[in-house]
């Protein structure tokens, strides 16, 4: 365990734009910086970033928090791990008591299984420089290829020895545990206890996520060409091929410098050219692009090149692989290498700077180049050329910009001679299609609906591309009109007011014409009243607990530790250890309230701080007025059953109660004034 001192220097250090800014590309919006959303689908920024408060927050999806929370949630670490994390990335030293067995156990399957990954990759490596049959095998194989000893040593290649078993009984030996070796897939089992190494006689390519874990490998194989050339390890809990990108973990900053990806086949276009100089390249292993992998890409940059051999195979290749590229809005180029070059053979024989003044020389944009490619395929045929149009609009119409659309409309009419016009009618109905396709499958009742049971097309919720985002900056709480609350509603935003202002004195909080009513040379000041004890004190007159347990547990750690000069609740529970509270504070220091017609529509509304001695009173008697009201309904519900029963007794007693109830309302009746309500 981690002692408290060392984790409150982890979580001052931590600053959140520099956490998340390892992960995307940020830009400055006025004092906030502003990325796409790493948790969701997100084609235009909503992922806000606020140094101030050092949180996060996506206005889309609600996903955020603190550094920690972020890392924690990006990286599906528990909160020990992400303190590490955070500890490592800030030269702050770790010091841990020894774990109980139980402690031990419950650090859970993930964890453990990215342990094993680690240890799997420091045995191959080892292997690899220091096992004779790792040296004369693997490591001559890597040299052949020319990779240098540091190349080698900075992406963790290693062996796994041709023995049948010989790491599954190292690991064994080490403690390590048989099911999560074969969850891994660093063990194949089998019947009447077969265990064998899933990867032996193989050079290691471990896989690393965008923070530098292991969550996989792949290996070649170097001897027995009568088995596959390459295996990856099997789809686990902690890897799944379509969200990983091989390299990014050594590419993401260079990615995020020079603006640009490029993107090729296999592990050694990309260690090739690392060797070369150029660090800003990932690989798909060999596997069509998936959206999990456009979005980690699209974090980062927005410019992405392709390179491909430069045979009838490559060009195919990059064609089929463009389609959802285009689709995220990412701007694409196309590079063919020379005939017999694939991006290995090629980088090894450049630098940096012949390599990057090949690209320049080369590079296509993909619509060009697809336009270009298609009217030589289909020369003077006339079925062709329908197809070709046909192809061109299929592929123009994934664009999600209008303008750009437009541009690529212009330059393939000239390429093809078919009128823009033609072609601006024919991507409308395509994108149309593609929005009904979409709709029909967010909704699927409404693509064979049942007579009366057809959706209102103005109550379904906007397809992605329609969104809104909003662009106010994190905290800016301004205050709109809306609906009725429910309780849980009444207990959220008076946690709202804790969190977000528990330590201000809201009784000497005036406005400037007030204070401009004093007489000069006279000082007005009175006694401190803090937003937190009023709310606390306020409940536990009327010995009120909250309906939610989320919202109960704050209050009960609220009441333990709010007198404690040192405690601040926003800090406190923003840094919580229970993800939902964190994420709950977060949400508290972000989203905006609504207040009914407390404020008049027409005057400017002041900063809600200004209001406090005002605002904390109505929420906290509107709450009591709400619970009463619960409980008067629910006697009134008792008083109908007792008079369709006709059990007079119950009748009497509950009548009794809703007049004590009646009269608790008309004692506070004086206090209220409008709800203040919350927009959810």
């Amino acid at each position: 365990m981690i002692d408290s001192s060392t984790i409150e220097r982890i979580q001052s250090a931590a600053q959140i734009v520099e956490v998340v800014s390892d992960f995307l590309t940020l830009r400055r919006r006025g004092v906030n910086y502003v990325g796409l959303c790493p948790f969701h689908e997100d084609k235009s920024p909503s992922f806000y970033v606020s140094p101030a408060k050092n949180i996060c927050k996506c206005f889309a999806c609600g996903e955020g928090g603190t550094p920690l929370h972020f890392v924690m949630k990006m990286e599906q670490l528990s909160y020990v791990d992400a303190l590490k994390y955070l500890a490592k990335k800030y030269g702050i030293e770790v010091k841990e008591t020894e774990m109980t067995d139980e402690e031990k156990q419950a650090r859970g399957d993930r964890e453990s299984m990215f342990i094993l990954n680690a240890y799997a990759q420091q045995v191959f490596s080892a292997n690899l420089f220091e096992n004779p049959e790792g040296k004369t095998v693997g490591l001559s194989y890597f040299r052949e290829r020319g990779f240098r000893d540091d190349i080698i040593k900075k992406f963790q290649l290693g062996y796994s020895l041709e023995k049948k078993d010989a790491f599954t009984q190292q690991a064994l030996l080490a403690g390590y545990n048989l099911a999560y070796l074969e969850k891994t897939g660093l063990t194949v089992v089998g019947e009447n206890d077969y265990k064998a190494d899933r990867f032996r006689g193989r050079v290691m390519f471990p896989v690393h996520t965008l923070s530098g874990k292991v969550v996989a490998f792949g290996g070649r194989i170097l001897k027995n060409e009568k088995t596959a050339k390459y295996l990856n390890s099997p789809e686990s809990e902690v890897y799944h091929k379509s969200n990983e990108l091989y390299g990014i973990y050594f590419a993401r900053q260079a990615i995020v410098k020079q603006d640009r990806c490029f993107l090729v086949e296999g592990y050694t276009d990309v260690i090739s050219m690392h060797q070369a100089g150029i660090e800003n390249v990932v690989a798909s292993s060999g596997t069509a692009l998936t959206q999990g992998q456009i979005r980690m890409i699209h974090r980062l940059t927005g410019n992405v090149t392709v390179l491909y051999d430069g045979d009838s195979a490559g060009i195919k290749a990059a064609i089929r692989g463009i389609d959802l590229l285009l689709e995220a809005g990412l701007n694409i180029k196309i590079v063919l290498l020379p005939e017999g070059e694939d991006p290995d053979s090629f980088a090894r024989k450049q630098n940096a700077a012949s390599f990057h003044g090949f690209i320049k020389e080369n590079e296509t944009d993909f619509v060009r180049f697809k336009a270009n490619l298609l009217i030589r395929e289909a020369g003077n045929d006339p079925v062709k050329k329908v197809k070709m149009v046909t192809e061109i609009v299929d592929t123009i119409a994934l664009i999600p910009e209008e303008i750009v659309r437009l541009v690529y409309v212009k330059e393939c009419s000239l390429i093809s001679g078919v009128d823009e016009g033609t072609l601006v009618r024919a991507i409308a109905k395509k994108r149309q299609e593609a929005l009904l396709q979409k709709k029909k499958t967010a909704y699927p009742e409404a693509a064979n609906p049942a007579p009366g049971n057809l959706p209102d097309e103005s109550q379904m919720p906007p397809l992605p591309e329609q969104e809104d985002h909003p662009e106010s900056k994190i905290g800016d709480s301004r205050f709109l009109f809306g609906k009725t609350p429910s309780l849980d509603e009444y207990e959220r935003i008076i946690l709202y007011f804790i969190i977000r202002y528990g330590e201000i004195d809201m009784a000497n909080i005036k406005e400037e014409e007030d204070i401009d009513d004093i007489p000069k040379g006279e000082t007005k000041k009175e006694p401190p009243l803090f937003v937190i004890e009023y709310i606390v004190e306020e409940l536990q007159e009327d010995d009120l607990t909250f309906s939610s347990p989320l919202y109960r547990q704050i209050m009960e750690e609220t009441l333990t530790r709010y007198k404690n000069p040192d405690f601040h609740a926003e800090d406190y529970f923003r840094n919580h250890v229970d993800p939902n509270i964190s994420k709950l504070a977060v949400d508290l220091s972000t989203d905006k309230y609504i207040v009914s017609k407390i404020h008049s529509r027409y005057k400017q509304i002041p900063k809600e701080e200004k209001k406090l001695f005002d605002l904390v009173p109505y929420v906290v008697i509107n709450y009591k007025n709400a619970l009463l009201q619960k409980h008067m309904d629910e006697i009134s519900a008792s008083i109908r059953e007792a008079e369709r029963s006709g059990d007079s007794e119950q009748l009497v007693e509950r009548m009794k109660e809703l007049m004590i109830y009646t009269q608790k309302k008309k004692i506070i009746a004086p206090f209220l004034r409008e709800r203040i309500i919350t927009k959810m």
